[in-house]
């Protein structure tokens, strides 16, 4: 499995008191809510040693910088021209992939190293999306990141895009169209591809996809017969199916 670092900063987030943090000499001027935790992090200022947050709008200070708000659309929009003392909480409630997925974000943001696998992409594109993290918002944001990442490293295996589908279906179903057909796409041609070209060799996936569709499970590699179970389980076959007919032949 493939997997994509971002950041370079070690982790620095804690809880305490049932209240995630990082730590920092700035205080928090943000809290926010994603189910039943609750976040203190920093809308419009933060210490200039972390070298992933942007200084622009800063003047000529450079100890204030801004690291949720430079990349989070969402925020931005929903913290506009709010001032308040104590700040009001943002309710992330409905963000997908929930905490994980949030933090996973929230650290980005902050330069923190985090590591994206075909396990954790899902949840965290789409919570990514959620906040509009786009390239309109900052160059170098998080959602074309994952996009490269996605389209350059998981779909160009037989495990990640199979990985990928089925964090998509424990998290929305079939619903996000943006990942699944891809994967699909990508499973599909792989299945497809011509004998010719296909080595039957123990390290051959379509070799071992046709002995498990023989139920000729004494001669696969343990990796490869739980492999194939995978991707012809349901749903998952159901839905290469839905989409290739021919596959049932194989």
């Amino acid at each position: 499995m493939k997997y994509m670092k971002l950041g370079t900063k070690p982790d620095t987030f804690y809880t305490e008191e049932a209240v995630r943090s990082v730590l920092s000499d700035v205080p928090a001027d943000l809290i926010i809510h994603v189910n039943n935790t609750k976040y203190q992090l920093h809308k419009l200022k933060f210490c200039a040693h972390y070298e992933n947050a942007a200084t622009e709008g800063t003047g000529s200070n450079p100890h204030y910088q801004f690291p949720l708000l430079l990349k989070c659309g969402l925020l931005q929009r929903l913290c506009a021209d709010t001032d308040d003392e104590p700040p009001l909480p943002v309710v992330l409630h409905d963000i997908p992939g929930g905490e994980e997925a949030f933090e996973l974000c929230a650290k980005f943001c902050y330069g923190i190293s985090i590591n994206i696998s075909a396990n954790n992409f899902v949840p965290a594109a789409l919570a990514a999306r959620f906040l509009r993290m786009t390239e309109p918002v900052a160059k170098g944001n998080l959602v074309a990141k994952l996009d490269s990442f996605f389209d350059s490293c998981i779909l160009q295996g037989w495990k990640d895009p199979i990985a990928a589908l089925q964090a998509a279906w424990r998290l929305s179903g079939w619903s996000e169209s943006r990942i699944v057909q891809p994967c699909v796409d990508a499973i599909v041609e792989k299945i497809l591809m011509p004998p010719s070209k296909v080595t039957p060799t123990p390290l051959s996936f379509l070799w071992a996809l046709r002995c498990f569709r023989a139920r000729n499970f004494e001669i696969m590699p343990p990796f490869f017969r739980g492999f194939a179970c995978l991707v012809c389980a349901q749903p998952s076959f159901d839905l290469l199916l839905r989409y290739e007919p021919n596959l049932a032949r194989i």
